[in-house]
Parts: structure tokens; C-alpha cells; sequence
């Protein structure tokens, strides 16, 4: 008699879904439950062929970073690979990280192409400084693949990211609010796309109330502390006049800024707003504690795992693109006119 995945699954008291990623080695399924339900096949007679019985049980983390200066030993990098390594430790599965320097490495093609044949229940790709073209090189990969960090909106890729935009558009409402009617926006000399996004939702908020963003009223500085610090001092220095409050691309530089705002005499929130981004404990630990947009990394490492698992078997010309919602923190950097 010829048996099939419904007639395992009634046997094993689970889906067939459930039979289908435990005989194909897909993740999603503990352990345990696994084992059992290949107990049972075999006992049933189902034929199970070399690749079913593999079982991939490991996750890749690739970090890749083009520069650098973006991802770093910061603590929303650290909170996020933490949360994607205890959601991987629920699910019984095994989180491999691995280093891609685009300008360290100079075997970092190389590299790319190993991962690109390796058998596993998937990869997350942490994509923040990635642009399309270094995308490319992660193409046809064996295993199901989601990007994070980066949304790559016209991409034919799978990604998960916290939602820029949204920020930015929060940010001109709290301030708008505020009574500010001058808003300005610092952010990163180095482009990558989640600062673009955010932006984006800045401007499309200010436009909202009549309120535009033109150059001159952005600050671009290096996406570092220290960098953010001597770039806002040199524009200052130059004689660019501070407006009325700024949103800031990230907390990092929003601190860096202030520090070079105080040092030319001027004071937050007394002269200048600030509202920056992440929300990680440098908000608290600066005076005035930082207003900023809170983004839950737990939450995304979660989304980003459940994500690869969600995916169809085979490949569609369906792609995912999920966004996490943000949230306005307020505390002293702003100043109600």
C-alpha cells in the first residue's frame, strides 16, 4: 500500500504541513517532533529520499558591511543578533554568524559563493550598508534567503526591516506639534537606504502641514559619534544657522550633534529640538535625555526568523517585504514653543 503525507500526518497527529518540513529538513519543527514523524514514515514504508533525511537544523547569519561605518558594536546591533539567536535556540535550531567585509575581505567573493551552495533551514542576510548592486552577488542561493535591515522595496528579495518611514512622519507630527514650524534633518553622509526612508517619511510629514524640506535644510554628517560631533561643528563653524528643531537619522548622531551644538554656545531644547532614532540607552544617559523613535529589535530579530519559515517550498515570483512599526518616545530634547 502506498502511503501519503495525509496518511503519516493522522498517524503522527500533526498537519501535513508539519510532515512536509520534518521530512524535508525544514525548520519550524522541533526536534522531537521531527524525529517522530520519520519514525513513522520509515515504519509506514514512505519512501524518504537522501535530501529528506538530511535535516538541516542551522540558521546563517551573514553580517555584511560595505564600510563599516553603519554596522558596528553598538548596542542596536547587539540586541538584534541576540533576539535572532534566542528565537533560533526556541525553535531547536543552531545560529551560525558569519563576517562579510566588502572592504576588508579580499576574499570576500569567495566567500559569498561558499554560502551560496551551502544546505541549511536558511539565511538571514543583514543588508543595512548594502546597496543593489553588492545585493546581487547574494543570488541563487541553495537555501531560502530573507534580507534584514534592509527593505530593498523594487528588489526581488525577501526582507524584513523597522519601518523608516514611519519614524521620519512620526517625527514631523511631534514636532510640528511642538509648535516647531522650521524643522531640519541630519542625517548620514553615507547614504543607505533606510536613511533615505526616513527621509522621505520626514518630508512627506512635513508636507502635511505646509512645511517643505529643501537641501539646504538638511545636515548631512558621518553616521559615527565622533564623526556626527566634528561634522556639526564644522558646518556651525561655517555659519549654517540652526533652525527651530531637527530630526536626527539615528540617536548616534543626534548625540554627536548635540555635544558640537553646546560646545558653539547654544542649548537643548532651549535653542534647538532634537528627536533622534533607535531608542537605545545612550537616550537616557545624555543631558537633556533624547526624545527618539523606539524600535523593537526584539521583535524584528523574531519577525526576520518566522519570516524564512513562512516562505513557500518552491520558488515564486512572491516576495515579502514586511516592515515593524515604530514608536515616539518623548522626553527632554524637545521644547514645546
Amino acid at each position: 500500500m502506498k502511503y501519503t503525507l495525509r496518511d503519516i500526518a493522522k498517524r503522527a497527529n500533526v498537519s501535513p504541513a508539519t510532515v512536509s518540513n520534518a521530512l524535508n529538513g525544514r525548520a519550524g519543527v522541533s526536534k522531537a517532533v521531527q524525529e517522530h514523524i520519520l519514525s513513522i514514515a520509515q515504519e509506514m514504508g514512505y519512501q524518504l529520499s537522501r535530501e529528506s533525511t538530511k535535516a538541516s537544523r542551522h540558521v546563517r547569519l551573514i553580517i555584511f558591511r560595505s564600510h563599516g561605518m553603519v554596522v558596528m558594536d553598538t548596542q542596536f546591533f547587539s540586541e538584534l543578533i541576540e533576539s535572532i539567536q534566542l528565537e533560533c535556540h526556541r525553535m531547536e535550531l543552531e545560529l551560525l554568524i558569519s563576517h562579510v567585509s566588502a572592504k576588508k575581505d579580499a576574499d570576500y567573493v569567495n566567500q559569498i559563493n561558499a554560502f551560496r551552495s551551502e544546505e541549511c533551514a536558511g539565511i538571514i542576510l543583514l543588508g543595512t550598508e548594502m546597496n543593489e548592486e553588492e545585493l546581487k552577488q547574494f543570488s541563487d542561493f541553495r537555501s531560502p534567503m530573507v534580507v534584514l535591515d534592509n527593505l530593498f522595496r523594487l528588489q526581488k528579495v525577501h526582507s524584513v526591516v523597522m519601518n523608516n518611514w514611519q519614524a521620519g512622519y512620526l517625527a514631523a507630527e511631534a514636532l510640528y506639534a511642538a509648535g516647531h514650524r522650521d524643522i531640519q534633518h541630519i542625517t548620514s553622509s553615507i547614504g543607505f537606504n533606510n536613511m533615505t526612508d526616513r527621509q522621505r517619511g520626514l518630508t512627506e510629514g512635513l508636507n502635511k502641514y505646509g512645511l517643505s524640506l529643501e537641501n539646504e535644510k538638511i545636515w548631512p554628517v558621518r553616521p559615527t559619534m565622533n564623526g556626527a560631533y566634528e561634522d556639526m561643528k564644522a558646518l556651525l563653524q561655517a555659519g549654517k544657522r540652526l533652525p527651530e528643531a531637527f530630526f536626527a537619522g539615528n540617536d548616534i548622531m543626534a548625540i554627536g550633534c548635540m555635544r558640537a551644538i553646546r560646545e558653539a554656545g547654544y542649548q537643548v531644547p532651549e535653542d534647538v529640538s532634537i528627536i533622534g532614532m533607535d531608542d537605545t540607552s545612550i537616550c537616557l544617559a545624555c543631558t537633556p535625555q533624547l526624545s527618539t523613535v523606539h524600535v523593537f529589535r526584539q521583535e524584528l530579530g523574531q519577525t526576520v526568523v518566522h519570516t524564512l519559515f513562512a516562505l513557500p517550498e518552491k520558488q515564486s515570483a512572491c516576495f515579502i517585504k514586511t516592515e515593524v512599526g515604530v514608536e515616539l518616545v518623548m522626553r527632554d530634547s524637545v521644547k514645546t514653543r
